[in-house]
């Protein structure tokens, strides 16, 4: 295929790109709970408080101890939200600021290992339809920054390359998981996008001075879409430094800036002066930006946050919460961080398509400048409180940068001949990476109760009902290990319509003999916060999902008990099973392992076998008083098919019995019959009334149901009556 016939493909995939990339933004729109980005309440109160009093909200009637908000920052996506939801009905209002916006509260949010992650419930596109069309304002924002970056890669090199561009941008995880939230970040990096593009094409067609007012005005976007916008004035001057260093013309390189600036003062300072007016804060920065705090850092405080790059890149590249726990597996991590590596060391090879150097040195002071207020900002933070929250995403606009670095750096490791396909292959990377995060990561982050068919057959036998109103018919559960995730999957079935929002407690205890012990515990509605019982119709069967994690000290496989409760308003529900309360309400029984096989202590010489299935491999003894403390470790050389019974008999000189401890290991939490090879119990036993002429020990097994006792041998020598005996020490 002749160039001229590839790049008229190349462009004309452009389109199908944009579509894909405004596609998926609208699907995280739709998909992503309320509020579940950071911020997106306090940004989406700005929105709807604009069109309540139809003005902007009053930052200085604001008691920031009693009502934090968003509202000093600029108005222009807020403005341009407002405007793609204006036909979404708003009752006004004269009060300016009005009460806040009061939304039915999660009240487990973040309380579950997985998901769970929206602080509200109750809030769709039916009944709240301007969160939505404001969380599209800023998909339609990111489509006008991309189609500018194309642009500007097209011109100044080959679609092919823009084309790559816009797919490192609109693909970056947290780009398009922004681009489905209430936020002014994206927006930004949007508007950074077209300011980047638009200097780009002013230096490579060498325009004359008039076209830097339309640069001003851009300019003057940013800095009125975000605070910290401020930093895209360094394409500004950037842009007349390059016209007054090619032309060696100081008056239409001062031109130039008259007319950028012409452009850019008229909004800034209408802005400035109604920052001063509102919030008695011209630039709008002390709340983020303290610029005077700023000035006193030096490098002694920019070391610290070498510690915290690893989070840093982690939040920039993809953080899909609000609560800290969105992050990818790391190998995602890895294999972004070495793309763009190999890409900027292209950098170092000899160009296969020519651009005037000065381009790269517009693009990389950009980078720089935004890289610099950022790190700046967090070692402030550091200095003054010892610990950083990374907040990638205030980091997000040096992406256009850093896309445009990549993507060309990229294409000059290949020959010309190749260059388009390889560019094309690295194009669809993104893509499929970011579609697959989209299809398996975002719904395993926000997990939702899944509704069954009205025909799904269900046990009843042993159900739980609830209030008359909820009944639980179904429940399962694998083994567990201590600190290892394991999914409690329960079916559900509204039994009349609801109107209550329950909230589940589901426990895993441990039912020792000297009290229970609580190896985890959870508090949340349905589908982990996202599925809230108000609402349910009679008949309506879900299936639920809640990720138990474990914690604490066992003594080998131990059998456990989930439990379920339902509260309401504070108040616990009474469970029920065949028409008697139940309480505790025992949902099913499990087996939680050690987190790693347990150590043996005082281990024997020689090992007691007990007919291959078990081994004796450790003993201890001790007395306090007139208790003899018995410690016993075992070890499962096979899965045993039965329970059986450990005795401890103690007989004196004589033969007379004097003290025994008969029964299952570990208290009866660890019956045999649960135990695997390689597991290690640790049974302790305690025998009262022990004399201290005690002077035999025997320790044996035995089948509980037939009586029988195990063989038992050691170094492969039977041992006498089927049980190994030690002598005690006075």
């Amino acid at each position: 295929m002749q160039k001229p016939q590839r790049d008229s493909l190349f462009h004309w995939l452009f389109i199908p790109l944009l579509i894909l990339y405004f596609g998926a933004a609208v699907w995280i729109v739709i998909r992503l709970p309320a509020h579940a980005t950071p911020n997106e309440l306090l940004n989406f109160e700005y929105i709807q408080v604009m069109r309540q009093i139809r003005n902007l909200p009053n930052r200085g009637l604001v008691d920031s101890e009693i009502r934090y908000t968003e509202w000093h920052q600029p108005p222009l996506y807020f403005t341009f939200a407002a405007l793609v939801g204006i036909g979404v009905p708003v009752p006004p209002t004269t009060v300016n600021p009005p009460p806040p916006i009061v939304w039915p509260k999660n009240p487990s949010f973040l309380a579950t290992h997985k998901g769970n992650l929206n602080p509200v419930v109750h809030v769709s596109p039916q009944n709240t339809p301007l969160l939505y069309t404001s969380r599209i304002a800023a998909t339609f924002l990111g489509v006008i920054g991309l189609a500018a970056l194309y642009r500007a890669g097209r011109d100044v090199y080959t679609p092919a390359i823009g084309l790559l561009m816009i797919s490192l941008l609109a693909f970056q995880p947290n780009f398009i998981h922004l681009s489905g939230s209430v936020n002014n970040d994206m927006p930004l990096t949007a508007v950074s996008a077209v300011v980047l593009s638009y200097t780009i094409l002013i230096i490579h067609n060498e325009k004359g001075p008039k076209w830097f007012f339309l640069l001003g005005l851009l300019c003057a976007a940013a800095i009125l879409t975000k605070a910290n916008g401020a930093f895209v004035l360094i394409y500004l001057v950037a842009a007349s430094l390059i016209i007054l260093i090619r032309s060696r013309n100081i008056v239409q390189a001062v031109k130039s800036g008259l007319f950028a600036l012409a452009g850019l003062l008229p909004l800034w300072a209408a802005w400035l002066l109604l920052n001063t007016i509102r919030m008695k804060d011209t630039l709008g920065l002390e709340g983020s930006f303290p610029i005077g705090q700023l000035l006193t850092l030096n490098l002694a405080d920019l070391l610290p946050l070498l510690t915290w790059l690893g989070e840093i890149w982690r939040s920039f590249w993809l953080d899909w919460s609000a609560g800290g726990i969105g992050y990818g597996p790391d190998w995602l991590y890895l294999i972004w961080a070495l793309f763009l590596l190999f890409s900027l060391l292209g950098w170092l090879r000899r160009p296969t398509v020519r651009a005037p150097r000065v381009l790269t040195f517009a693009v990389v002071l950009g980078v720089l400048a935004i890289s610099v207020l950022y790190f700046a900002v967090k070692a402030l933070t550091v200095r003054g409180a010892g610990y950083l929250v990374p907040e990638g995403r205030w980091w997000l606009p040096v992406m256009p940068g850093v896309a445009w670095l990549s993507a060309v750096g990229f294409s000059r490791w290949w020959a010309p001949r190749r260059q388009d396909q390889a560019v094309l292959i690295a194009t669809l990377m993104p893509i499929l990476s970011t579609m697959l995060l989209l299809i398996l990561f975002l719904p395993a982050l926000y997990p939702k109760a899944r509704p069954l068919p009205d025909n799904t057959a269900v046990e009843q036998k042993e159900s739980l009902t609830f209030n008359g109103e909820l009944a639980l018919f179904a429940a399962d559960v694998e083994s567990m290990t201590v600190g290892r995730p394991v999914n409690l999957n329960i079916t559900w079935q509204a039994l009349k319509d609801i109107e209550k929002d329950y909230v589940i407690g589901v426990q895993l205890l441990v039912l020792d003999p000297d009290g229970w012990q609580k190896l985890e515990e959870q508090y949340t509605f349905p589908g982990n916060g996202l599925s809230p019982t108000k609402g349910w119709h009679a008949g309506d069967l879900y299936n639920d999902t809640l990720v138990l994690i474990p914690e604490g000290e066992l003594r080998g496989p131990t059998q456990t008990e989930v439990s379920v409760q339902l509260r309401t308003g504070g108040e616990k529900i009474q469970a029920m099973r065949d028409g008697a309360p139940l309480d505790p309400p025992h949902l099913l029984e499990t087996v939680v392992r050690p987190r790693s096989p347990l150590a043996i202590s005082s281990p024997l010489s020689e090992p007691i076998n007990f007919a291959d299935i078990f081994t004796l491999e450790g003993l201890e003894t001790r007395r306090e008083e007139d208790v003899f403390h018995l410690s016993l470790w075992w070890h499962a050389l096979q899965q045993p098919t039965e329970d059986y019974q450990v005795f401890v008999h103690v007989f004196d000189e004589d033969g007379q019995l004097l003290a025994q401890a008969d029964g299952q290991p570990n208290k009866g939490l660890s019956p045999t019959h649960i135990w695997q090879q390689g597991d290690v119990i640790h049974d302790v036993r305690r025998l009262p009334s022990v004399p201290a002429h005690a002077a035999m020990l025997h320790i044996g097994v035995y089948s509980q149901l037939t009586g029988e006792r195990l063989p038992a041998s050691q170094a492969e020598q039977p041992l006498p009556d089927h049980s190994f005996i030690m002598v005690l020490m006075p």
